[in-house]
């Protein structure tokens, strides 16, 4: 044999040692189930994505829980609650200012002589105010609508004077109807409305008039309500006895109830349309008449049929 040839030892285990070590391999996996499995689940992480059900669950959650939890400020802060709860309703701040307007009382309103302005003559030649003669017979129902503005929604808490000038046609029996530059209440255009409304549909032919077109101009009056609401003096006066200067007016209505008082009175007469009248001062939108033969009757008549 070489002397550089060396020998290889082969060793064989025994029967007792070829088997594995049971106890090394429970070991590594015990030390394998804490790392993969059990750790992520104790540290709460997800190694996959969730279940479907799992997330609609969640959503439904959310979306069941009060607003007012997601905006709950953390426990102990004391200053947020402070600002939170001195934070006003804005509902109830409406609702208060709905209910301040809703209790305004209505204005004092005074309305003015109408003031003749222009005419038109048949021959269509303009005339200023001092030249036209006579106004038509127009504030007979034009003073008691203007002063029904009170009533309107839009004047509570109004003060300030109204400019009203009326173009009317006796041709076509027709008004228009403008604000003047002179007014200085604030909200015009609400108050306009309600003027435009007053007068809608009103047939002024059955006035007296010389001329065939006038502009009239009233100055009405908005002022805070006199203190307790009481009626002054000259509201609560009876309204004075028919003269024999007094306007006349025609009927306009098929047939207008005469009472012997405003609203409930008895019915003491009817009056076709184009009765002649006599007419006196308003009170609560009823108009004092005298009517019949030389004007010997007199009754109340409401304020829509006259003029109409």
């Amino acid at each position: 044999m070489d002397a550089n040839q060396r020998h290889v030892a082969v060793m064989m285990p025994k029967p007792d040692q070829d088997r594995p070590s049971w106890g090394r391999v429970g070991i590594i996996a015990a030390v394998g189930f804490v790392v993969g499995i059990a750790w992520p689940r104790v540290a709460g992480v997800k190694l996959g994505p969730s279940a479907p059900g799992e997330s609609e669950r969640a959503l439904a959650a959310a979306s069941a829980a009060p607003p007012s939890a997601n905006l709950a400020a953390p426990a102990g802060s004391a200053k947020s609650a402070s600002i939170a709860s001195s934070m006003p309703s804005v509902a109830g701040s409406a609702a208060a200012a709905a209910s301040a307007v809703a209790l305004a009382a209505p204005p004092d309103v005074t309305v003015a002589r109408g003031i003749l302005l222009n005419c038109k003559t048949s021959d269509g030649e303009s005339q200023k105010g001092a030249d036209c003669g006579k106004a038509p017979n127009f504030d007979v129902v034009a003073q008691n609508r203007l002063q029904h503005l009170a009533q309107c929604s839009a004047a509570a808490g109004v003060v300030g004077k109204l400019s009203a000038v009326f173009s009317l046609d006796f041709g076509s029996g027709r008004i228009a109807i403008d604000i003047g530059k002179s007014s200085t209440i604030t909200n015009q255009d609400s108050i306009g409305s309600c003027l435009k409304t007053e007068f809608l549909g009103m047939n002024i032919a059955g006035l007296t008039h010389e001329h065939p077109k006038y502009t009239m101009a009233y100055h009405v009056t908005f002022a805070a309500p006199k203190e307790g609401g009481s009626p002054s003096p000259a509201d609560s006066a009876p309204p004075a006895a028919i003269t024999e200067g007094a306007p006349t007016a025609q009927i306009g209505w098929e047939v207008a109830l005469v009472r012997d008082t405003p609203k409930t009175g008895a019915i003491v007469a009817r009056l076709p349309r184009g009765s002649k009248v006599r007419v006196g001062a308003p009170k609560d939108g009823w108009y004092r008449i005298q009517y019949g033969n030389a004007f010997a009757s007199e009754g109340w008549v409401y304020r829509g049929a006259i003029g109409k």
